[in-house]
């Protein structure tokens, strides 16, 4: 395959995941628009207008998604290795710190973003967190979106992109699904735990361990995370949230801690294998990125991100 060929392919990914995301947003907007037409006093309940954007999303998008991307049929078959229950509880950590340094960062940016604007950039995923039924949440957010999101960008893109190597397949699953996100609160730690999800499956094989990764990290963040937000008033605090608040940050930060450890223990074995494809790498980092489908697929969440960020 010569470089030409390459471009065109990385292209071809590039389009056809624009396609998935106009269809997978598209059910969402559309839901709305419903909900709206029928019943438009339901839309100021929080709860009712996420199972109106939610449902379509996991029910019709991305099905159809997966449709869109069924004839991208020339994959590689990925070495099947299994990982111990230990062994995934060390990734959960190394991944969650990960996450945690990818949120520092998008805070960070976000912040500057609101220092020049004049005003705070909202961050539309704590909103949700802490203003919706837990149960809803927990579905959309640790059944739900791990399975699909997994699916997607890791399995679809990995199988599809890994003859390239495992490093080309692990930067486009982490890039596409920071992006996939559309707000620069979320962008920086999406990609960051997405390319740690796509090591985990390009070195085993399966699906099964990032969705039960994904599930793990999602439950900490949106479920723990969000009955602390919930219920805890950190302005008022009682002895009561104060006893809350130190045993939540213990928590959170010996995660990190102990993630940060293994992070620089294991840095030595963080490596991905020989590449298949003989491409020059600084060649095919250009290949990758640079070509008409992959430059649309950024701009047009490059621009939601912005437009997010200044409303």
């Amino acid at each position: 395959m010569d470089t030409k060929a390459c471009r065109k392919e990385f292209s071809r990914l590039g389009l056809k995941m624009l396609a998935c995301a106009f269809i997978i947003n598209g059910v969402q907007i559309a839901g709305q628009l419903l909900l709206a037409q029928w019943k438009i006093e339901w839309a100021s309940n929080i709860n009712i207008v996420l199972a109106f954007t939610m449902i379509p999303q996991y029910v019709i998008g991305f099905p159809c998604a997966f449709l869109v991307m069924s004839d991208m049929s020339d994959k590689r078959q990925i070495e099947k290795h299994k990982m111990k229950v230990w062994q995934l509880l060390l990734a959960f950590m190394m991944g969650y710190t990960l996450l945690m340094a990818g949120n520092l960062i998008g805070l960070g940016f976000t912040y500057g973003i609101g220092v020049l604007k004049g005003e705070p950039v909202s961050n539309a995923l704590e909103e949700i967190v802490s203003g919706t039924n837990m149960w809803l949440t927990s579905i959309y957010t640790v059944l739900l979106a791990p399975v699909f999101e997994e699916l997607l960008f890791r399995k679809v893109i990995c199988d599809r992109m890994v003859k390239y190597g495992q490093g080309a397949a692990i930067i486009l699953s982490g890039l596409m699904f920071g992006l996939f996100h559309g707000n620069f609160n979320q962008f920086f730690y999406a990609f960051f735990i997405g390319s740690f999800f796509a090591f985990i499956y390009v070195k085993t094989g399966n699906i099964k361990y990032t969705i039960i990764l994904h599930m793990m990290v999602n439950f900490v963040g949106s479920v723990i995370g969000g009955l602390f937000l919930k219920y805890v008033d950190l302005e008022n605090l009682t002895l009561v949230g104060m006893l809350i608040a130190v045993l939540y940050s213990v928590f959170i930060y010996g995660i990190v801690i102990v993630g940060f450890v293994l992070l620089l223990v294991n840095l030595s074995k963080l490596k991905v294998d020989v590449d298949y494809h003989p491409l020059m790498k600084r060649q095919r980092a250009k290949d990758m990125l640079i070509n008409v489908g992959m430059i649309l697929y950024s701009i047009f969440f490059l621009i939601l991100m912005i437009v997010q960020a200044l409303m």
